[in-house]
């Protein structure tokens, strides 16, 4: 399994500059180190479209992903408008490869459970880098380094860690590589609605789906217990 991490811009293009002089692809650096670290922890091959801080232009990007055949391919950004209230994550994916959106739906959706900015959703654009490229890819834009809020964000060396590490869970999680750890609230409601069918006669050994609270159901569970519930 080969993934390229693309950090955007490089050398003597800047990228997006944030108000206090942040300059894009700084972050965007720090970021896909951090990803690739990440995805390296699970034996994930890893190649980035540049090397620190030289400037590569988007077809030698491009042609770089292509001539190694790697699997995926995910372009680490910060975002920018004209409006300096611009908030929030997107992510955005090529409309005809449809593996690269579902890829962009996993970042989006771990990147933003974890960072907590705005939910900007997944988005289709004709990029170079996520149009030419010949495997599944997509494109995230982290946060709007034109925010003067976002950008402190930017700047803080915790917030770039989960930025990064959740891009990287996120592309586990498309591969399969990576469940999500259960929240407090998913095992205090199942243990609610367990006692609840205890407390009714249908169910007898609770300890027995303790440990199976957050399974999926397989359709003979399903069918046997709405079976008993009608009885």
């Amino acid at each position: 399994m080969k993934v390229i991490i693309d950090p955007g811009h490089g050398g003597k293009d800047p990228g997006a500059i944030g108000p206090t002089g942040l300059k894009e692809k700084d972050v965007n650096w720090q970021i896909a180190v951090i990803t690739a670290g990440e995805l390296a922890k699970h034996g994930i091959k890893i190649m980035f479209t540049r090397n620190g801080d030289e400037q590569v232009s988007l077809d030698k990007r491009v042609q770089i992903a292509n001539s190694i055949k790697a699997d995926y391919f995910v372009s680490i950004h910060a975002n920018s408008a004209s409006n300096p209230k611009a908030a929030g994550t997107e992510t955005f994916a090529y409309r005809q490869n449809i593996e690269g959106e579902r890829l962009a739906y996993s970042i989006q959706q771990s990147l933003v459970r974890e960072i907590e900015l705005t939910d900007r959703g997944v988005k289709y654009a004709d990029f170079t880098v996520i149009a030419k490229t010949t495997m599944p890819a997509c494109l995230v834009e982290v946060a709007f380094i034109n925010n003067p809020d976002e950008e402190k964000l930017l700047r803080n060396n915790a917030f770039l860690e989960r930025a990064g590490v959740s891009i990287g869970k996120g592309i586990l999680t498309h591969l399969g590589l990576f469940k999500d750890q259960p929240k407090p609230w998913q095992v205090e409601q199942g243990e609610k609605h367990l006692y609840s069918l205890v407390g009714k006669g249908i169910i007898n050994t609770p300890e027995a789906w303790k440990d199976k609270l957050l399974e999926p159901i397989p359709a003979w569970a399903f069918f046997s217990l709405i079976d008993r519930i009608t009885e």
